[in-house]
């Protein structure tokens, strides 16, 4: 089978485009065909050596996937079935043409999207979806998602309006538009906040969800009310800027396929909007790399196979 793979770490010119042996299904994972796979920051900060694996080179890469299932376990998806899903971190093997996932990982495609649709919603959607749960996220709390139309921003502003909270976000100026149009109650630009909200926001919100890391962490203390939750995503809580009163939690993604069967039913009933940049064949995963690199993408990229 093509897969792309990287034998040292390095920027996106270690990625290779080679033939391997298909992968072989454990017990309990299923084993699909690759239709698509889904672009994320952790992919390239993985290629770089920033999240690491314990396996020898050379190391697949990329964790979502939307295909048709080709082996199955009991109780399992069907044989044909068109499904989505995550493969765990830290072991990549999406970027290539069968991938192998625990059958809990996966869960039926929505009916309206593409395979490249599909592709771009696991990681990024169980990201939004685990933080906001995390942090308690229900009617009537006031929420802030930082880079609110990236990857998992543009998610989590949805499912935060979803479950009732009134939502603001912050994004460039270009990107405002579509944060309305998602249904964001207060799109902020954010270079007026130095990439975060100004000083009128300070202990305005219940929720922060910081997508970004560095200084953006560091900002978001102060926006948050007495007893308000601050959700780190890219990196570990500093301590050194804690404020009293403040709860403050990093959270991992982990697969979750009965939550993905949830999200795929809020896609399908047309209350989330999948937005993919742009859909790349698998030869251009260096190119779809530095892109994603730069920082300026709009919803997901994905790569087709």
């Amino acid at each position: 089978m093509r897969a792309v793979v990287f034998s040292r770490y390095g920027d996106e010119s270690v990625l290779e485009l080679v033939r391997r042996p298909a992968p072989v299904p454990a017990d309990g994972e299923v084993l699909v065909e690759v239709r698509a796979a889904g672009v994320n920051p952790v992919d390239w900060k993985h290629r770089e050596g920033a999240v690491r694996a314990d396996r020898p080179f050379p190391l697949g890469m990329g964790w979502d996937v939307a295909g048709v299932v080709r082996a199955t376990v009991p109780g399992g998806p069907a044989v044909g079935e068109d499904v989505y899903g995550m493969l765990p971190l830290p072991y990549g093997g999406a970027y290539q043409e069968l991938a192998v996932l625990p059958a809990s990982a996966v869960a039926p495609m929505p009916d309206r999207l593409t395979y490249a649709q599909a592709a771009a919603v696991p990681l990024a959607a169980l990201t939004a979806w685990q933080a906001l749960e995390a942090a308690g996220a229900r009617s009537g709390t006031r929420v802030l998602v930082h880079a609110g139309a990236g990857g998992v921003g543009h998610f989590a502003v949805q499912f935060a309006r979803h479950l009732g909270a009134r939502v603001s976000a912050t994004a460039s100026a270009r990107n405002l538009p579509f944060l309305r149009r998602l249904g964001v109650d207060e799109p902020i630009d954010r270079a007026a906040g130095g990439g975060t909200a100004d000083a009128a926001y300070e202990g305005a919100f219940d929720i922060v969800l910081d997508t970004v890391g560095g200084p953006v962490q560091h900002a978001s203390w102060r926006l948050l009310r007495p007893g308000g939750t601050l959700v780190t995503l890219p990196e570990p809580v500093d301590e050194a800027h804690r404020l009293p009163g403040v709860t403050a939690r990093r959270v991992i993604v982990t697969p979750d396929g009965e939550a993905l069967r949830r999200i795929g039913a809020l896609v399908d009933a047309g209350a989330v909007h999948v937005e993919v940049q742009s859909a790349l064949p698998l030869e251009q995963a260096a190119e779809a790399h530095r892109v994603s690199r730069e920082g300026r993408v709009r919803g997901k990229l994905v790569l087709t196979l």
